[in-house]
């Protein structure tokens, strides 16, 4: 075990080689502005007899504006013409909506701004994300995963403060001050940086990574259902505390299998990676169903730790299979891709849980129709990820540097 610790803590110090930490920083507080809300949804039904479904409509109105946010997110990008601006007024946007909703009572009236502030997070998002990643393919690939476990941690520790809030009202207050913590961080310490003019794309490029896009946001829609599932279903099964120690566990190991998977996967390949990680989600969300989270806390924990680990490592291969390219644009475009489908699944997840609480009890709520999906995500990634490494431009770049040049024996001497 004290082995396997020092491992991952070297490859997180590699990890973290010429990271933006003031674009971390920022990206952390808007993720964690979103999983401060969460332990507290309970409180959004107040004895109105909406039941889970209220939870569920507000959760799905957030990562439905999160997919059209993302949609959008390139496209945005290049009109603002540098991530900093677009992530300041994105940030802005959302700090302004969050504490309005907050203000008011009304269910229908929060679930409305809720829509809203989802696609201002996702634009914030993008945009950090976007300015953080630029490089070469081993650099991006390294950038993007430090990027995903930026936004896991950050909704982990979000899960961990909103434990604390019990009404929906000042766990959205918390979350505007994570905002506007966003803000001024971005304000003060992130550069503009004006995006390069886009070069002309040759005929047969003009349309790019349509079908290589397919497998990551499959794997990104397939893995948010299911954590969409959970921010539903277990405030219902737990107290909050105990349900934001399960989410925060779950999380804090997604992201050291994360930066295991990322340095691993040059070895094992994109699709095996995929498919092999998909198998271990799907062992443990099978799993899922003979866990009782009011019952022994180091039981749900030691759970949380086999969803979590096996969930960070199919994040890993959703993240470096979307930065195929060099270009702001095209990064942005395919962390929007990864971002959007898993909004969408993240939205459905919880819309899931709303309505299956009527005929399947406990955790099968989450476990059987995660199991289904995550079993069609290997099958599609399966079939359309090569398997070769270097039939991958980010996998098959992360250990170029590793491998002795291989010697031509025609050419001469």
């Amino acid at each position: 075990m004290i082995r396997l610790a020092s491992r991952i803590a070297g490859l997180a110090r590699l990890a973290v080689r010429d990271v933006r930490p003031a674009a971390t920083i920022a990206l952390a507080c808007a993720a964690a502005s979103t999983g401060v809300v969460i332990p507290a949804l309970r409180s959004l039904d107040d004895g109105a007899g909406h039941g889970r479904m209220s939870a569920s409509v507000f959760t799905d109105a957030h990562v439905l504006g999160g997919v059209l946010g993302a949609m959008l997110g390139a496209h945005l990008l290049r009109r603002a013409g540098s991530a900093r601006r677009l992530a300041t007024a994105a940030l802005i946007a959302s700090t302004a909506i969050t504490l309005g909703m907050a203000a008011v009572d009304s269910l229908e009236l929060r679930v409305a701004l809720r829509f809203f502030d989802g696609g201002c997070h996702l634009l914030a998002i993008t945009a950090l994300v976007g300015a953080a990643t630029a490089g070469d393919a081993a650099e991006r690939a390294r950038r993007a995963v430090i990027m995903g476990g930026t936004i896991v941690l950050g909704l982990a520790g979000g899960l961990g403060v909103g434990g604390a809030f019990h009404r929906v009202a000042a766990a959205l207050a918390m979350a505007s001050v994570l905002s506007a913590a966003a803000l001024i961080i971005v304000q003060l310490r992130v550069t503009a940086e004006p995006l390069p003019p886009a070069p002309p794309r040759p005929a047969r490029d003009r349309r790019p990574g349509a079908p290589g896009l397919l497998a990551p946001g499959l794997l990104a829609f397939c893995e948010r259902f299911s954590f969409g599932s959970m921010t539903i279903a277990m405030p219902w099964l737990a107290a909050p505390g105990r349900v934001g120690l399960v989410l925060g566990v779950f999380l804090t190991a997604s992201v050291a299998a994360l930066i295991a998977a990322w340095r691993y996967a040059p070895t094992l390949g994109p699709r095996r990676l995929a498919v092999r990680s998909s198998l271990g989600f799907t062992l443990a969300l099978a799993a899922a169903a003979a866990i009782d989270l009011s019952g022994s806390p180091a039981v749900a924990a030691l759970w949380a730790v086999a969803a979590g680990a096996t969930s960070g490592a199919l994040y890993a291969a959703a993240l470096v299979l979307a930065l195929p390219s060099a270009e702001l644009a095209d990064r942005a475009r395919g962390m929007a891709t990864v971002h959007a489908a898993g909004s969408a699944g993240h939205a459905l997840g919880a819309l899931s849980a709303g309505l299956l609480e009527f005929v399947l009890p406990g955790m099968l709520v989450i476990a059987v129709p995660g199991v289904a999906l995550i079993v069609v995500a290997a099958v599609g990634v399966w079939l359309t990820v090569p398997q070769a490494a270097t039939d991958c431009p980010v996998i098959g770049a992360l250990d170029a540097g590793a491998r002795p040049p291989v010697a031509d024996p025609t050419a001469p001497p």
